[in-house]
């Protein structure tokens, strides 16, 4: 009875925990247990990022293989001692009918049962498909090797599932922080008038990460129970298709109830809500900001492009086909379809408005004094200025890298806030008094308005700024 036992336990240490057959091949990863080689790469095949072990989970540094020639040799010993006591077992065995005495020579698919032939003429089996054993274990033993190829993909689909559910949550985790800085930002420039609503949108927010990540963690506790069950199973279904026939069919009805009763968790997929972390714009704030922080801006015609045409009170500029005939300047603007503003701005705080209507092509914002009018275009460079600019239908921010702004109204008007010693530039759409986009950085130098008009006819105009009240 020990040595069988004994037996057992060296036959299980020879086989590879994912194909649970005698291992080929055997290799070592790094935290000890073996595989088949062609077992662990293909299990490894689609994972990215550090493998884990299947056995224990362990995440592994790398991706070494050390193969393992001594254990190879001993599971083809056990493999051999495995096959010569089955067959010994087969011819000591001979299973007798408790009803007849017979020897168990049949198989009733119908009832799942071993039979003798004084059975198989029963009332009970009559009309039933009866085999001999041999054939019904062959076929059996097919199904249950199909069962196994088909366990092992639910299990490797199951740790994928797991796997990007983990990753899910550290792209909650990333998300949430990337939108809790965004809030933060605009409750910052607005904290006067906003701050009761940014402790709800922060709780809104809070609560809403707990409750996904409470069902992702549920998801994810779900897998990880389904996977136990399956690899339980899987392992069952392999220890019975190595069985001697009259085993292999001893409670087969069990082991296939069991295998079609499977039923995988859904995968939880979420979306955080939009607008639970929008802030429009409060008219109150921007009306404050008309009221003390107004500039008389003017265009500065030294400054602009000789395709532009700047209107006698400096207000408005529009493209025209042919150069002008000027002196030349090392103010103005090569490049750029481009004209500054006449007032540069090294501190406080400034706020004016350009009427765009529905021209095609244009940028407005603010941009370094010292910006290059011969080389590089503003909108090509790096950290040069910071506007919004309209083109082929596309809004985008323009800072230190371009931002696509998905605008569901077109703006007429475009306000443009400087907050020099905070750092801020902020735009907003005159339809709806909206935010548009706040670029926040750090200021040294001296920024001037910037105006660009594209290739179009229609003029950009700095506009009077009305009071809404």
């Amino acid at each position: 009875m020990a040595f069988a036992t004994s037996l057992e336990e060296l036959q299980l240490g020879a086989r590879c925990p994912i194909c649970l057959d005698f291992l080929t091949d055997p290799v070592t990863i790094e935290c000890g247990h073996n595989f088949c080689h062609s077992c662990i790469q293909q299990t490894w095949e689609n994972i990215q990022d550090r493998p884990p072990c299947p056995v224990c989970r362990h995440q592994c540094q790398d991706w070494h293989f050390r193969s393992n020639a001594q254990l190879g040799k001993m599971s083809e010993i056990v493999k051999l001692l495995h096959i010569t006591r089955g067959k010994r077992k087969s011819q000591e065995e001979t299973r007798l009918c408790k009803q007849h005495s017979q020897v168990l020579t049949l198989f009733c698919e119908e009832d799942k049962e071993l039979l003798c032939p004084l059975c198989a003429q029963s009332p009970d089996h009559q009309g039933h498909h009866v085999r001999p054993i041999k054939e019904a274990a062959s076929h059996h033993r097919k199904r249950l090797h199909s069962y196994i190829m088909s366990l092992k993909k639910q299990v490797a689909d199951l740790e994928k599932l797991t796997a990007m559910h983990d990753r899910n949550l550290s792209e909650l985790r990333e998300k949430v922080e990337t939108k809790r800085q965004k809030l933060f930002s605009e409750f910052e420039h607005l904290n006067h008038i906003l701050e009761c609503e940014q402790g709800t949108l922060l709780s809104r927010l809070a609560y809403e990460e707990k409750k996904i990540q409470h069902k992702l963690n549920e998801n994810i506790a779900s897998f990880s129970e389904y996977i136990s069950t399956l690899k339980i199973l899987q392992k069952e279904v392999a220890e019975k298709s190595v069985m001697s026939e009259e085993k292999l069919l001893a409670d087969i009805k069990s082991i296939h109830h069991r295998y079609q009763s499977l039923k995988s968790p859904v995968p939880y997929s979420f979306q955080l809500r939009k607008e639970g972390l929008s802030l429009p714009l409060q008219y109150s704030a921007l009306q404050k900001i008309k009221q003390k922080f107004t500039e008389d801006v003017i265009l500065d015609p030294e400054t602009a492009h000789l395709n532009l045409l700047v209107s006698e009170d400096k207000k408005s500029v529009i493209f025209v086909n042919k150069k002008q005939r000027l002196q030349p300047n090392p103010k103005r603007f090569m490049i750029d379809l481009a004209v500054l503003g006449s007032e540069g701005f090294d501190s406080g705080r400034h706020y004016w408005e350009v009427q765009v209507d529905d021209k095609p092509e244009w940028a407005v914002g603010v941009c370094k004094d010292f910006l290059p009018r011969k080389g590089q275009g503003l909108l090509s460079g790096q950290n040069r200025g910071w506007t919004i600019h309209l083109l082929d239908g596309v809004y985008v921010a323009e800072g230190t890298a371009p931002v696509t702004i998905p605008l569901t109204e077109r703006p007429r008007g475009i306000g443009i806030y400087l907050d020099y010693e905070l750092g801020e530039i902020t735009f907003y759409s005159l339809n709806e008094r909206s935010h548009i986009h706040t670029f926040t950085d750090k200021f040294s130098e001296i920024l001037k308005p910037y105006f660009c008009t594209g290739h179009d006819s229609k003029p950009l105009t700095i506009c009077a700024v009305k009071d809404d009240e």
